[in-house]
């Protein structure tokens, strides 16, 4: 899959140049959609169906079937970021044989042109002081009050799958939701921090399954912190 979306990188970044953020409708949940996250979709689906056949194709956009081998899409995480200009947005894929948490993991920001494909095993760093990072929204929600210690520190970043290829690329130390995720918002994402060794837990137990949705609290990190950072998010 990885050799396959690189080679769509110049035909994503296109797309990208060619709708304007002005294009925006919103769902009935409020959230909004761009034009963008329509085409992104479309061109990504085409592409299974040409090289993955017999895959089930699951995209925030489309959504009707479910079934294993999966590949689940978000084409715009971070919707919001991209709308506001903020370069804290990226393009997801998890593509799953089957319905245990492994498969292959693929993210790529195209306005910074980070592109997470295969992380190197990050040993787990002993510090003093760990570096986190959360959803923007939930910041501004005021979720994380009170969340601050100074052996975790927090910033604010913006999509779920952005901030998950940074920490598979050893950019922070953990990663936390304090919102249900679909899976086409962490697939990616997360298959690539389990590359790198870290692990995914929701609410207290390591994921091992593909479900559609998990329940918060969602916590990305090596093994070694986990019981220190579930007491800080019970």
């Amino acid at each position: 899959m990885a050799k396959i979306m690189v080679a769509e990188l110049s035909a994503i970044n296109e797309l990208v140049k060619r709708y304007p953020k002005a294009d925006i409708q919103f769902k009935q949940d409020g959230s909004p959609v761009t034009e963008l996250d329509l085409f992104l979709s479309s061109h990504v689906e085409l592409l299974m169906e040409e090289h993955f056949k017999g895959v089930t194709f699951y995209s925030e956009e489309k959504f009707s079937d479910w079934g294993f081998p999966l590949l689940a899409l978000d084409p715009l995480d971070g919707t919001r970021e991209y709308i506001e200009g903020r370069p804290e947005w990226a393009l997801s894929i998890g593509l799953f044989k089957t319905d245990k948490f492994e498969g292959e993991g693929w993210v790529y920001n195209p306005v910074t042109q980070e592109l997470f494909d295969a992380p190197a095993k990050i040993e787990f760093p002993k510090k003093s002081t760990y570096r986190g990072e959360v959803s923007r929204s939930e910041w501004k929600q005021g979720l994380f009050t009170n969340k601050f210690t100074e052996r975790f520190e927090l910033q604010a970043v913006g999509s779920i799958a952005y901030k998950l290829g940074r920490l598979a690329y050893g950019k922070c130390d953990y990663v936390v939701s304090l919102r249900p995720k679909n899976i086409w918002d962490i697939a990616g994402g997360t298959l690539l921090c389990e590359q790198a060794g870290f692990k995914f837990y929701s609410q207290g137990k390591e994921v091992k399954d593909v479900r559609k949705l998990y329940e918060p609290p969602l916590i990305w990190c090596h093994e070694k912190l986990f019981s220190e950072l579930s007491k800080i998010y019970p």
